[in-house]
């Protein structure tokens, strides 16, 4: 008897476990811009990512894409790209009196702290490329002012200018000064 009473008591405890970690679908898509014109190429190599890796969603080659499993609070959704730079987004979770879900986004700037007076973004989500990364740098010419600002080029201009007017100053001194210097040890 005992036994059945603890079996049941355990299994409440784990149901009330389980529905208070109720988790949300969060889902939006890429769109196309100047940036990105093609959606379907970065369908391969980028995800979507929440908290750090958290959670992860996987983007279609329509561009929509769905985090599932995210709990009800604040989250940091990101896209994972090689290519693009994309916008972080602060997405809150939280339950309405009638026990649905309702998600509110904002863009958000890492460093700084998560603002409620930035706009709410719709939901689903619309997200575009900012930026493409730029990784190659071209090389630049051929600068002869750079090449003299060169602090080892500076050493050797004023090591030639040594060698080359000392000696012009030496000739033009008295005689009886060039003695005297050539005689102290």
């Amino acid at each position: 008897m005992l036994r059945r009473v603890l079996l049941l008591l355990a299994l409440l405890t784990t149901t009330a476990i389980a529905d208070s970690e109720k988790t949300y679908r969060v889902r939006g898509s890429i769109m196309a811009n100047a940036v990105l014109s093609d959606v379907s190429a970065l369908a391969a190599s980028a995800r979507i990512v929440v908290n750090g890796g958290e959670h992860t969603g996987f983007i279609k080659n329509d561009g929509t894409f769905t985090v599932e499993n995210v709990q009800l609070g604040d989250s940091l959704l990101e896209v994972s790209s090689a290519d693009y730079v994309f916008p972080k987004i602060h997405v809150r979770i939280s339950t309405k009196e009638d026990g649905k879900a309702s998600i509110a986004a904002r863009y958000v700037q890492i460093g700084t702290e998560w603002s409620e007076s930035a706009p709410i973004l719709a939901y689903p989500l619309q997200l575009s490329a900012a930026q493409k990364y730029e990784f190659f740098t071209p090389r630049q010419g051929f600068n002869i002012v750079a090449m003299f600002s060169n602090p080892y080029m500076m050493m050797v201009g004023a090591s030639l200018l040594a060698i080359f007017i000392l000696p012009k100053l030496q000739a033009n001194m008295d005689p009886e000064a060039l003695k005297e210097l050539q005689n102290k040890p």
